[in-house]
């Protein structure tokens, strides 16, 4: 099964946050947002012995305990048969709670599903021998079956509960598969999740001795390889099927008297008492998979993985999942031997790009999509990726909807939460669509017109506000004004983004606002071009992707609005405007004789730019759209708008 989505409480900086998940899912915002706490988050949800410490709570916290609820879906067919009691809308919606003192019902599951609420009090009991007892007291009002052990109430009851569904509700059941230990077992039976953290040594992940999520990757694939084999699968069933036969307490008889004896000696002590002995039968043979081992051979010397540098020890993990989406992408028909996915590997994996040179960012980012396309029909696995990056290489704008973008906010004055904003193509087609009164583009044709978009513009994805140009120039003397100003947009989380032409401004502009990314465009509006028809279109379209509401839009804007601006002419002409041509073409000619560069070159350099500005107010001029535009981009930052 996958993860469709996950909901968590006081957990770091997550107050109550909900995030959706696609089969590749990048989370992305600014360091201290929430990104990696979504993925410890679910490590949590699966971990067999869950440990929480003071700080793990939201805001210090520790009135009120740490919820994760995750709803699974795309369930394999052996998970529909074993939770098939428990399913919402084909959805199972499991809650994992934990408290701080790591005690009493401290990491409990309990699960979202219609079903009887007088079965609640048997369900939650945990003492086996008072689960019996409550069973029995079912019976009399509900036709259940005799039991053979307390493992096997809760399938009864789920199995009551699948022939009378009109006499169901829904509600959370706590007890969920008994035993904690019980229920992590029986979910990740089918489903590993693998987290692959980015500040411990790699060493760690692929080392022989500790925990490591890469020797879990490879044993998860080799696991899950020969059990969903059909030949192992039947074989497993047979041994199981004798071994019951054969450890069966009725092929013993000695067992039976056992009880008796045993009685019969108490009663020396308490003559009115009795013992009653019983065994449970051995249903499952112990299964052993292979382990894996890493060591690294290099220039004929082998040793330990934490023998080599970080770049290696990071490549490993590349290579190992290319490995896997080359194999799936060579499986053929003749080889396939399942039509839908037996077992899921889902990998949540902070900063993928880490210690890589931005080619090999490039070649994570799409083995990664390539792995999560579709499942191996040879093996029947199928892969899910959750990742947190800070790389631009890492995301897409043509796959917008697979990005998550996360910010921290403050409520009630005090305590922490993080916001999770996404969009689809979908949307945003539709949206387009809608105002310019066309019917909306498919999701494919829709991201064609967004593959032209570099990763320059992809980094507005990270930024605190980004702001979006035409050209070249126009990014260059933005930057410079802000350096007269003795302010420095990387510092301050600014991305000033080239899109490389007035009529590609659109779709970044929509796209990064609808994200919850401070957003603020710059153009020409053409006024004097005489493109009339074009440039009124393009002119109206900027604006509406810029936020302006339809009432207020107009034809030919001129000046600076609350998240654009415009005028007739790039932002060099506007300079001209105010210093005019003659002190203009003299400063840029000293300068282009000081910085060795021709004439026209000048201001696409942001430090001659700003030296030039510097001469311009040195003289006395000022600037006051500049200005204004940096008032506006500071309101942004601030308001979070």
């Amino acid at each position: 099964m996958q993860i469709s989505g996950i909901h968590v409480e006081n957990y770091k900086a997550l107050s109550s946050v909900q995030m959706d998940f696609e089969d590749l899912t990048a989370i992305i915002g600014e360091n201290n947002s929430g990104k990696s706490a979504f993925l410890k988050a679910i490590d949590l949800f699966f971990s067999g012995s869950p440990k929480v410490s003071p700080k793990d709570f939201n805001s210090d916290d520790r009135s009120r305990p740490i919820e994760i609820s995750i709803e699974f879906s795309n369930l394999t067919p052996s998970e529909m048969d074993r939770f098939s009691g428990n399913l919402v809308d084909g959805r199972l919606i499991v809650t994992r709670t934990l408290n701080a003192s790591n005690t009493g019902d401290h990491g409990q599951f309990s699960v979202d599903a219609f079903v009887n609420p007088e079965f609640s009090a048997c369900r939650n009991e945990s003492g086996k021998s008072a689960k019996r007892t409550l069973y029995k007291e079912l019976q009399k009002s509900f036709e259940l079956p005799s039991e053979k052990n307390a493992d096997e109430i809760s399938g009864y009851l789920e199995a009551w509960e699948a022939r009378n569904p009109e006499k169901l509700s829904r509600q959370r059941v706590g007890g969920f598969r008994g035993f904690q230990n019980v229920a992590v077992g029986q979910l990740r039976e089918k489903t590993e999740f693998i987290l692959v953290p980015a500040v411990s040594d790699v060493a760690d992940e692929v080392g022989e001795s500790r925990k490591s999520p890469i020797r879990d990757l490879l044993n998860a694939i080799t696991r899950q390889t020969i059990e969903n084999n059909p030949e192992f699968q039947t074989f497993v069933a047979e041994a199981n099927e004798k071994l019951e036969a054969l450890t069966a307490p009725e092929q013993f008889p000695a067992l039976a008297d056992i009880g008796k004896s045993l009685s019969d000696i108490l009663k020396n002590y308490y003559k009115d008492s009795s013992l009653v002995a019983t065994w449970d039968p051995i249903t499952q043979i112990p299964i052993q998979f292979p382990s894996a081992k890493i060591d690294v051979r290099d220039h004929n010397f082998t040793s330990g993985v934490d023998g080599v540098g970080h770049g290696l020890q990071r490549a490993i993990i590349l290579t190992i999942l290319e490995f896997v989406a080359k194999r799936r992408a060579s499986e053929g028909e003749s080889h396939q031997e399942f039509s839908v996915a037996q077992s899921d590997i889902i990998l949540g994996i902070e900063e993928p790009e880490i210690y890589q040179h931005p080619t090999k960012q490039r070649l994570f980012q799409d083995v990664l999509k390539r792995l999560t396309e579709t499942f191996s029909t040879v093996t029947g696995i199928r892969i899910q990726i959750i990742y947190a990056t800070h790389s631009p290489l890492m995301v897409e704008l043509p796959r917008c909807h697979e990005v998550r973008v996360v910010r921290r906010i403050i409520e009630d004055g005090a305590r922490r939460n993080t916001q999770v904003r996404k969009l689809t193509l979908t949307e945003c087609s539709n949206d387009f669509a809608v105002f310019l009164g066309k019917p909306p583009m498919s999701d494919s044709s829709f991201a064609a017109k967004l593959h032209t978009f570099t990763p320059e513009i992809a980094e507005g994805f990270f930024a605190r506000c980004v702001v979006l140009v035409e050209g070249v120039s126009d990014r260059s003397v933005v930057n410079a004004f802000m350096q007269t100003l003795g302010r420095s947009c990387l510092a301050e989380g600014i991305v000033i983004a080239s899109v490389d032409g007035k009529t590609k401004l659109d779709k970044p502009a929509a796209i990064f606002s609808r994200l919850g990314v401070p957003t603020f465009v710059l153009f020409d509006n053409d006024q004097t071009q005489k493109k009339s028809k074009n440039s009124v279109h393009t002119n109206r379209l900027l604006q509406w992707a810029s936020g302006v509401s339809s009432e207020k839009i107009v034809d030919w804007p001129n000046g600076v609005a609350d998240r654009y601006a415009a005028w007739d002419g790039d932002l060099e002409s506007y300079i001209k405007s105010i210093v005019g041509d003659e002190i203009y073409t003299t400063v840029r000619d000293e300068m282009a004789v000081n910085y060795d560069l021709s004439g026209d070159e000048c201001v696409k350099s942001p430090a001659v730019a700003s030296g030039m500005l510097l001469r311009f107010i040195e003289r006395g001029f000022q600037f006051p759209h500049l200005e204004a535009i940096a008032k506006r981009i500071d309101f942004l930052i601030e308001s979070g708008a």
